[in-house]
């Protein structure tokens, strides 16, 4: 099991996605999963059950992960109900990790689709994004690895990862 981690919009899904391939494991996205299986976005959860409710169903999606997979967590996964344990226990977990610089370029405009920032003024989303990286580094650095994905193409990336978790 390969657990991406970090901020959203550090490219956990598109190399989850292409990682799944290269390796021919299933591609898991926690968000997708819950949006399937509440029948709902992630911001309508968010919007109608509350950010808890979301992320008790974050932890119990991760406890319920069976098979191998490359799973790509949503960027607030490791912060709550001791998940990073989880993800660690079950198997390899590697952060991708981005200035606030290059993570508030990347989603300003994407910010509709992402309800933690939607509201966020675009002159504000970068110390919005550095105060959070703030909060989650301690988590976040759980993981048993650390990529630095700045200005980094995508096939460099995947090749690192490749790297850190040779065969599974």
């Amino acid at each position: 099991m390969v657990y991406l981690i970090g901020y959203m919009g550090s490219g956990k899904t598109t190399l989850a996605k292409k990682l799944s391939r290269r390796l021919q494991l299933p591609f898991l996205d926690t968000d997708l999963e819950i949006e399937k299986k509440e029948n709902k976005s992630v911001s309508e959860i968010f919007k109608n059950e509350g950010e808890l409710y979301f992320r008790m169903l974050e932890t119990e999606f991760l406890t319920q992960i069976k098979n191998n997979a490359i799973v790509a967590c949503g960027g607030g996964i490791p912060m709550h109900n001791d998940n990073m344990s989880i993800i660690n226990k079950k198997g390899i977990s590697i952060y991708l990790k981005a200035s606030a610089n290059y993570l508030a370029n990347r989603l300003k405009n994407a910010k509709q689709h992402r309800p933690l920032i939607a509201n966020i003024p675009d002159e504000e989303l970068e110390n919005h994004i550095k105060e959070d990286l703030q909060k989650r580094s301690s988590f976040y650095t759980l993981s048993h690895h650390t990529i630095s994905i700045n200005n980094k193409i995508e096939n460099d990336l995947l090749r690192e990862i490749n790297s850190l978790i040779g065969t599974l």
